[in-house]
């Protein structure tokens, strides 16, 4: 298929890249963490920079904090040779930065695919991701071998942004949601419901999901490790907003969740803390 390259060994890009060295493609890559990057000393080729990846790979792979750094590192691939390479942006970017970065990659003979995940670190680890694919059909064919290194499925959502698009809402439904329980299980606690049996009450065909059981198991133990961080949650939510905002409609729920989000990242004083923390926040609140 041609030489691989993976650009951010975080925990999600991490557990990705190395099932791509499993399968037996060539890796080369690059972090901006020299911790990270020695962890793949014997496995794969260390760049110095992102356009070495580049110019060493004809398929590169991107797992990235926010669209401003995709933008950046686009910005740098577009001042060299890209021609015939297919860029894949596994970020949970902004969906209208996509579209526009894949007119500048296209109208420079490259491809663009962004494809998010719908699954964690551990399946990332395990390559049994869920996610989707959007972007020019020859281009997610061409990369699908590779997708599958990692992912146990992944579907085809059409055209390129699509894919960012799905992600953000899907975020948007997921950490509401989250955020809905880090205040029901505080408050429910002060008037004298214990969270165990708060749990009961919502573990049913009504109201239980993968969320609740997920976020519920770190409320009730009030054990905040972390697995998504909270400014990584904060940066969905505000794409979100801006999504909203370019059509002029309100965002009600989004505000209310982005003013705790915020409210919560200034509690924790510059730490970097898992999304779960909201919870600790709101038992701050109510004391």
């Amino acid at each position: 298929m041609g030489n691989v390259g993976f650009i951010g060994l975080g925990s999600m890009g991490r557990g990705m890249c190395r099932n791509l060295i499993r399968k037996g493609n060539t890796v080369s890559v690059f972090d901006i963490s020299s911790n990270a990057m020695k962890q793949f000393e014997s496995e794969a080729q260390l760049c110095s920079s992102c356009v070495e990846v580049l110019e060493n790979s004809s398929y590169i792979f991107l797992s990235l904090p926010n669209s401003e750094a995709v933008e950046s590192i686009v910005d740098k691939f577009l001042q060299h040779d890209i021609k015939g390479k297919i860029i894949v942006d596994t970020s949970t970017s902004f969906p209208i930065s996509t579209r526009e970065l894949y007119k500048r990659i296209k109208s420079a003979g490259g491809g663009l695919v962004d494809s998010p995940l719908m699954s964690g670190p551990r399946e990332a680890e395990a390559g049994e991701l869920v996610a989707v694919a959007a972007g020019d059909e020859e281009d997610v064919d061409a990369v699908h071998n590779l997708l599958m290194s990692y992912c146990k499925h992944y579907d085809y959502v059409g055209q390129t942004g699509n894919g960012h698009l799905i992600k953000l809402v899907q975020n948007f439904s997921g950490l509401t949601q989250a955020l809905l329980y880090a205040q029901i299980y505080p408050i429910m606690e002060k008037y004298g419901i214990a969270p165990q049996e708060t749990y009961k009450l919502f573990n049913n065909d009504i109201f239980s999901n993968w969320i609740f059981q997920f976020y519920s198991d770190k409320y009730i133990r009030k054990d905040y490790r972390m697995d998504f961080r909270l400014s990584l949650g904060l940066k969905d939510l505000t794409y979100m907003k801006r999504l909203c905002e370019n059509l002029n409609i309100p965002g009600f729920l989004l505000d209310g969740a982005l003013d705790l989000l915020r409210v919560a990242l200034k509690d924790s004083k510059g730490e970097e803390v898992d999304f779960s923390y909201s919870c600790a926040t709101m038992y701050d609140f109510v004391d």
